[in-house]
């Protein structure tokens, strides 16, 4: 597979983050600087979902389900980031109180994504 065809990756990531981040501008007014944030983690959470399910090959687009565990992973810390930012607008004083699992969870996601996507890097050479 040649440069030009090869999947484009992190292409929904910044772009839905961006648009939370105003969303939660909008919204500061409303619901106070929690507002700005958990708008910015749903946005995170929906883009890291993007990035996971829709290839954006050559010219196509393709709407895939991953199988690898690298999209598996990114599906599920893209669940969390929205579950965590519906947490924060919702029960904003039970966000406060497990913030620190929330974080612990998020870091441990990062991590195993972070390694596999590390392993898709090293081939064996037989």
């Amino acid at each position: 597979m040649s440069e030009a065809e090869r999947r484009r990756k992190g292409v929904f990531l910044v772009f839905c983050m961006f648009v939370g981040m105003g969303i939660g501008f909008i919204l500061i007014e409303q619901l106070g600087g929690l507002g700005f944030v958990a708008s910015m983690f749903i946005g995170m959470g929906v883009g890291f979902l993007l990035d996971a399910l829709i290839a954006v090959e050559k010219r196509r687009i393709a709407v895939k389900i991953p199988i690898k565990a690298g999209g598996l992973v990114s599906m599920l810390i893209g669940a969390l980031f929205i579950a965590g930012g519906g947490l924060a607008i919702a029960a904003p004083e039970l966000l406060k109180r497990y913030a620190v699992q929330f974080v612990g969870l998020g870091m441990i996601a990062a991590g195993v994504y972070l390694m596999l996507f590390g392993y898709s890097y090293v081939k064996a050479k037989t």
